[in-house]
C-alpha cells in the first residue's frame, strides 16, 4: 500500500469516502465527494459580474438557488479553453503556412536546381514532431487528426523521387509528381488540419461540479468529470512544488483506474470563494 503523505485529520477521517475526480487540462483533481451537491452541464445562461476577479464566470440559477460560477482554469493559472482552443487553431493554421511552403520550395528547386533542404522525413518536418507529441499528450483530441497520416507520408516520401528525377534531367516526370502532391496530397493534408481546427473544440466537455457546506454554494467549471471513486493518498512527485505553493491543496492521491498523480483539493479554501466580494 501507498504511504500515506498528510497526516491532517481530515483527509484521514474520508480516506473511506469516495472522491470526485476532475481534470484540468491534462491535470486530475479529487475533491471529497461529502461536498459535492451536483454535476451539471454548463448552463447556457451565466449572468455576467463585471466588478469580480477573472476567475468568475458569473452568476447561475438553479433550483431557486443562486450561485457564483468558478473558472478553475483561471483559479489555479491555467489557459482557458477558449485560449487553449484559439492556440490550437493558430497552431493549424501555421502547419497549413509550412505545407504550401514546402511544396512550393520542392517545386522552385525543381526547377532552378538549388538544393532541397527541407524535412522529406514525415516525422522531422515541424507537423510532424509537433504531431507525435500531440497524440501523446492528447489521445482524444488526436483522434481527429489521424486521417492526415497516410496523406502527409505520401507527400513526404515523394520528394526524394523527384529530386532524383529532377538531378537526373527528367524534369516532366518530377512536375507529374508535383501535379499530383498539388491535386491530391496536399488538399488532403490541408482538409484534415482544416476539420481538426473546427473539431478541437468539441474535444472539451466543460461541466460544472456544485460545491456546498450546507451554507456557503459554488459552482466549479471544469474539463471533465472522471470519476467518483476512492482514493489512496501518496507521497507526490513534481506536484508536490503545487502543494507547497498554493491553499487550494491538500495532500497527493492516487486511483487505481488512473495512471496520474490526484491532487487533493482544500474544499474550505475553495468554499470561501463563493462570496464573490472577498
Amino acid at each position: 500500500m501507498a504511504e500515506i503523505y498528510s497526516n491532517d485529520a481530515k483527509l484521514n477521517d474520508t480516506m473511506e469516502l469516495p472522491w470526485l475526480i476532475f481534470t484540468l487540462g491534462e491535470n486530475a483533481y479529487a475533491i471529497n465527494s461529502k461536498y459535492v451537491n451536483g454535476i451539471e452541464m454548463k448552463p447556457s445562461k451565466i449572468t455576467p459580474l463585471p466588478e469580480a476577479p477573472d476567475i468568475y464566470c458569473g452568476l447561475v440559477e438553479r433550483r431557486g438557488e443562486v450561485y457564483p460560477l468558478l473558472n478553475m482554469r483561471k483559479t489555479f493559472h491555467f489557459p482557458t479553453i477558449d485560449e487553449e482552443v484559439a492556440a490550437f487553431a493558430e497552431t493549424m493554421e501555421q502547419r497549413k503556412k509550412d505545407h504550401l511552403y514546402w511544396i512550393d520550395k520542392l517545386e522552385s528547386c525543381v526547377e532552378t536546381g538549388e538544393k532541397f533542404n527541407l524535412a522529406t522525413d514525415p516525422r522531422l518536418c515541424a507537423f510532424g514532431k509537433w504531431y507525435d507529441n500531440f497524440i501523446a499528450e492528447n489521445r482524444g483530441a488526436g483522434l481527429n487528426l489521424k486521417k492526415v497520416e497516410e496523406p502527409h507520408k505520401k507527400l513526404h516520401e515523394m520528394a526524394p523521387e523527384v529530386i532524383e528525377l529532377a538531378e537526373n534531367g527528367q524534369l516532366d516526370k518530377a512536375r507529374k509528381l508535383i501535379a499530383i502532391a498539388r491535386e491530391d496530397y496536399v488538399p488532403r493534408v490541408l482538409k484534415v488540419l482544416d476539420e481538426a481546427e473546427h473539431a478541437y473544440r468539441s474535444t472539451f466537455r466543460e461541466t460544472v461540479v456544485v460545491l456546498s457546506d450546507g451554507i456557503q454554494m459554488l459552482g466549479l467549471l471544469v474539463d471533465r468529470v472522471l470519476a467518483v471513486d476512492k482514493v489512496t493518498f501518496i507521497n507526490g512527485s513534481g506536484n508536490m512544488n503545487l502543494l507547497m505553493q498554493s491553499k487550494f491543496f491538500e495532500s497527493v492521491a492516487r486511483n487505481d483506474k488512473f495512471d496520474m498523480e490526484i491532487l487533493v483539493v482544500n474544499e474550505d479554501e475553495l468554499l470561501k470563494l463563493s462570496d464573490v466580494e472577498k
